[in-house]
């Protein structure tokens, strides 16, 4: 409902022109309904009781609410937007100038909106003669050459002008890739961190091809990783250990796959070998209850129809770009987010979603980066630096010298070191290098005042604390329950080795997923909650892996639903039900192959993930 002088204002911007304000919309001239929708571009103005407006438009003024405005004015919003082709160049983007140019038929739009395996054999079959053949041979070839590396990565399906963020992270990575072997460089030392990130087990394998031709080429590759095929196709192996944090940073192993594999004092050679395994639970977990998703078709998916039981552990598998992320983030997370406060069936993206009053909450978890300040640290993101100041506030130290829960803390003024700012250091500016952090020199990197560092827990101060190690806090702090029940959710999910006081931008993809998850399972739930994770295991070891899934079955025993895309293969033996999407990636793809428990999606003679399941079964 429009107040009265908003009404006033809007009949006063449409009079100029002469728009009645009731008129429908399908009854405006195309001038007419571009002044509603777009506005007006130049500086007219109206004059409104001594005030100078203008009219900017519908379209403007959604968008701008899209973004900023308050949750329940974008979740009104939001549905009433979509995208379309720009009529004028039908989705190219560029310009009729450039659109008149053409080889053969094609222009530089057709040319970019085609498979790069259309559009690589396009270039391949080109007819060039004179001229054209002189000017152009020089862009042939690196045309060809750009192209066939992406698709020998498994990228043939993506089309030119697909936008980045509508990459899978697999898809992302591969890019990435196929650029650094397309230069053709020798000579490179390649540093890569886990470049398997994202990817199906078959991708994985023409990623290991792909490093092999850049190795060929006579460079060295060096990277981080987790994946077992990726690391038996490594010539030498670098392992590190014997745990994390402090109780890491030594070489326990080195050598071939073998020799790795036969040291017994390495935690990467006992899951090769097979001496150590993760768990596979004896009984599938059943349900009755479903979460029903009907003719979803965005991206890439074929209208398909999908049930996913609910107080289960499910799995999205299949290859990368088959529609996972699709499905979770774009399909799932939407419907349920907007649903659940009226808890009915909901349309989302060409999919109707229904099962909704099965659910009380939603939590997604994914790998983005959290913090985005250098305030921003590991005990303010799970709140548990409120419980440890009460805590230091109420020793009878602090009680004497008259201090306060805000006289501990780095990002008050009561609390800080004055010379530092509770940062525990200062940025020494160099020329024509990166800043250098220096040591505070009042608070010694203890981020606190003197006062405040007087009053000690066994010795130590709130600031030797945050120095301290999420498992040595745990120790200390084993008599108080608040503070133990966070710091205990930390350590179930694997990142006890983390510094209490550790800055979250330094924080990897996958420690920032867990951390996430630590946090929602130091909340004590209310209702059926569904977990969706993107990816849990990045980044994580087999032995972390094994941690992780203790603390999702243990959330899918107290009668919760988790939803994870997953590649590993112990973590889909894990789960309850698997659904396979396939066959292939993109246009291919799409399709739900098989749903049902991983024996039967073992079984399935189509199913990429099937292949790989019933080779890990016979491991």
């Amino acid at each position: 409902q429009l107040s009265r002088e908003a009404v006033r204002c809007m009949e006063s911007a449409f009079r100029v022109v002469d728009i009645e304000i009731r008129t429908p919309l399908c009854k405006l001239s195309k001038k007419q309904l571009s002044y509603v929708l777009e506005g007006v571009t130049d500086k007219h103005a109206l004059d409104l009781k001594g005030a100078s407006l203008r009219w900017v438009g519908l379209h403007p003024m959604l968008a701008k609410a899209a973004k900023s405005a308050k949750n329940e004015i974008r979740h009104a919003i939001v549905p009433m937007m979509t995208e379309s082709p720009c009529t004028a160049c039908g989705g190219s983007r560029v310009n009729p100038l450039a659109r008149a140019v053409t080889l053969e038929g094609r222009n530089i739009g057709d040319l970019c909106g085609m498979p790069l395996e259309a559009a690589f054999t396009y270039i391949d079959t080109l007819n060039l003669e004179g001229e054209q053949e002189q000017l152009l041979d020089e862009v042939i070839k690196q045309l060809k050459s750009r192209l066939h590396f992406l698709t020998e990565v498994g990228l043939g399906y993506l089309s030119l002008d697909r936008r980045a963020p509508t990459l899978s992270g697999g898809e992302a990575q591969r890019i990435r890739l196929a650029r650094q072997l397309g230069s053709g460089l020798t000579g490179v030392l390649y540093v890569l961190d886990e470049p398997t990130i994202g990817l199906h087990p078959r991708d994985n394998a023409r990623l290991s091809q792909a490093l092999s031709d850049l190795k060929a080429l006579g460079n060295t590759i060096l990277m981080v990783e987790h994946d077992p095929l990726t690391i038996a196709t490594a010539d030498h192996i670098l392992d590190f250990g014997p745990e994390a944090g402090s109780h890491g940073g030594h070489i326990t192993a080195q050598g071939s796959v073998k020799q790795i594999m036969r040291n017994k004092h390495s935690l990467t050679g006992g899951y090769l070998s097979g001496r150590m395994t993760v768990p596979r639970p004896e009984v599938r977990r059943s349900s009755e209850t479903f979460l029903s998703v009907r003719g979803a078709r965005k991206h890439n998916l074929k209208g398909i129809d999908v049930d996913i039981p609910l107080g289960v552990m499910t799995c999205l598998t299949g290859v990368s770009g088959s529609g996972k992320s699709t499905l979770l983030d774009k399909v799932l997370l939407p419907a349920l987010e907007r649903g659940l406060p009226s808890h009915t069936s909901i349309q989302v993206e060409e999919a109707e979603i229904s099962g909704l009053e099965h659910v009380h909450k939603v939590i997604s978890i994914d790998q983005n980066p959290i913090g985005r300040t250098v305030r921003s640290d590991v005990v303010t993101y799970v709140d548990v630096l409120t419980p440890i100041r009460e805590f230091f506030s109420a020793l009878p130290d602090a009680s004497i010298r008259g201090l306060e829960p805000r006289h501990f803390s780095y990002n008050h003024r009561a609390g800080m070191c004055s010379t530092c700012w509770g940062m525990g250091y200062r940025k020494v500016e160099m020329h024509f290098l990166p800043p250098v952090k220096v040591t505070c020199d009042e608070c010694q990197g203890l981020r606190l005042n003197p006062v405040s560092l007087e009053v000690k827990f066994k010795d130590k101060s709130l600031g030797q604390y945050l120095q301290a190690s999420v498992n040595e806090a745990r120790i200390a702090f084993e008599n108080q329950p608040r503070v133990r029940r966070i710091l205990d959710t930390l350590i179930s999910v694997g990142l006890g080795y983390l510094k209490l006081g550790q800055e979250m931008v330094s924080l990897s993809g996958g420690e920032a997923q867990r951390i996430k998850l630590s946090r929602d399972l130091a909340k004590r739930p209310i209702g059926h909650t569904v977990y969706l994770l993107d990816e849990p295991t990045t980044g994580l070891h087999s032995s972390d892996i094994e941690k992780l899934m203790a603390v999702l079955h243990r959330l899918v025993d107290k009668g919760h639903s988790v939803i994870m895309i997953e590649h590993n293969q112990d973590v889909i033996w894990n789960s309850d039900h698997v659904i396979d999407l396939g066959p292939d990636a993109g246009d291919k793809g799409g399709e739900v192959l098989v749903d049902g428990t991983p024996e039967k999606v073992a079984k399935h003679r189509k199913s990429w993930t099937g292949r790989y399941l019933k080779d890990a079964k016979k491991k």
